[in-house]
């Protein structure tokens, strides 16, 4: 459920001038400034220049033919731009094409489509109505707020080209000359569809969803595009710096009016792969050994979005305590889900709620967790138990759970014992410590919540 990024995962959008400003940014100033500490890793032997398959799309038809010839100049002078990004992306990444990438070239009206027709066909109607339904409990979104239009509009806008990892293929805009920025973001994806060609990530990215592992998922979605943005950021500091104003001057003159009004919980979790993956991938990589541990982290990747905030743990195979959650019976609702909530969404969380520094604190304490949502098609109950690496860092949850429920929920004051604390308004809250634990329960039904709370009589 909150794994957001790319959706399912099939299709990996680029929204570089939305989220990636801050990387370019940076970027820029590592080119300036301190270009040692992050220049590009030598070229190796076995990397090659290869020649792109180009598919071409009439303009009201989502049939692609196949074609070695572009119809037209525009597209023979945009195959060449692309195949000269194709070498230098493999040359960056130290790796070679096993095959040519398929690029299909497409009309700006025809790429609009495609993302739209993907959107739709991976999101579930009745999935998104249980999860608006679970965020407007926690206070994260307004009421109002439709999720299918927002995900829709999100990644409909200022979409520069993406790669799709079901069909292995990069689909991109027609045109004549490439932007700088629009060479960054082929060169972004184009790392997507060469390390999927060696590392074969997408069947791993359908598993993980399909079972609801969620925090799992999104530890690899941060390899994936952490990888790419890192890629791309060795691209950058090898530009000019025209060629690197101009990308900033581009990034904020585009549309960012989407993202900015999405609610800042989506927004981080958005963020998250990219800007939290690209210093993951940092971490891993360096001058000596290139990036020899970040394609070992393909093939033995993070499991956690712990591992993710903290490599360290990731090296040392720090992995969460598993939390097994009791029967919670409730006549007529159905467990719609259960899975891992994670430091990433706990962090997310909290510091919409309570500030950074407060939301750090709490959430880097992490040990293990489990929730489960139950769902009736209309009223949602909301069931967490949170293990922290000691009794101290639980009790920091705790205590940040209940200020984020007095501040963010729609609940009344505080009913607090030595403890538990409860809140009854509009909607239940109760939060209780035992130990290095922490139970955190909630429900649109303030009339359900003791109920749930009786299950957990013990804890």
């Amino acid at each position: 459920m909150f794994c957001l990024v790319d959706t399912a995962g099939k299709v990996s959008f680029i929204m570089h001038w939305k989220l990636n400003i801050r990387l370019l940014v940076v970027s820029l100033v590592v080119a300036t400034f301190a270009s040692a500490c992050a220049a590009a890793p030598a070229s190796t032997s076995s990397t090659s220049t290869t020649t792109t398959t180009i598919e071409t799309t009439a303009p009201t038809t989502t049939d692609a033919v196949t074609t070695t010839i572009p119809r037209d100049p525009t597209q023979a002078a945009l195959r060449a731009q692309i195949d000269e990004l194709i070498g230098t992306t493999a040359e960056l990444r130290e790796l070679a094409f096993l095959e040519p990438p398929t690029v299909t070239i497409v009309t700006d009206q025809e790429l609009a489509i495609r993302v739209r027709e993907q959107i739709e066909e991976e999101l579930d109607p009745t999935e998104l109505a249980r999860d608006t339904a679970v965020q407007v409990l926690l206070g994260l979104i307004a009421p109002e707020l439709d999720l299918l239009d927002l995900y829709t509009d999100l990644y409909s806008e200022q979409v520069a080209g993406y790669y799709d990892g079901e069909l292995e293929e990069m689909v991109v805009p027609a045109g004549v000359e490439l932007s700088a920025l629009q060479k960054v973001t082929l060169v972004h994806e184009l790392t997507h569809a060469l390390t999927d060609q060696h590392f074969g990530f997408d069947e791993r990215i359908e598993e993980l969803d399909a079972e609801d592992r969620f925090d799992e998922l999104s530890a690899l979605q941060a390899v994936i595009e952490g990888d790419a943005s890192f890629t791309e950021l060795l691209y950058v500091t090898e530009l000019s710096m025209e060629e690197k104003i101009q990308i900033v001057t581009d990034s904020l003159d585009q549309d960012t009016t989407v993202f900015g009004q999405t609610p800042r919980f989506i927004q981080e979790l958005l963020l998250f792969p990219y800007l939290e993956g690209a210093d993951f991938v940092e971490a891993l990589w360096s001058s000596e050994t290139g990036f020899d541990l970040v394609n070992a982290a393909y093939t033995d990747p993070p499991t956690t979005t712990e591992q993710i905030y903290h490599p360290e743990a990731y090296r040392a195979g720090e992995v969460g305590n598993g939390v097994v959650l009791p029967d919670t019976p409730l006549a007529g609702y159905e467990v719609g889900e259960e899975a891992v909530w994670g430091e990433v969404s706990f962090r997310v969380m909290l510091e919409q709620g309570l500030g950074a520094s407060t939301a750090i604190q709490a959430a880097s304490g992490w040990g293990g967790d489990r929730y489960r949502v139950m769902w009736n098609g209309e009223e949602v109950v909301y069931v967490l138990v949170y293990l922290g690496d000691t009794s101290s860092d639980a009790l920091e949850m705790y205590d940040a759970l209940v200020a984020y429920a007095g501040s963010e929920m729609k609940v009344g004051e505080p009913d607090t014992t030595e403890q538990a604390t409860s809140f009854v308004g509009d909607v239940f809250a109760h939060a209780a410590l035992d130990g290095d634990r922490v139970l955190f329960i909630a429900s649109s039904d303030p009339d359900v919540g003791p109920e749930i709370v009786a299950v957990f009589s013990d804890f």
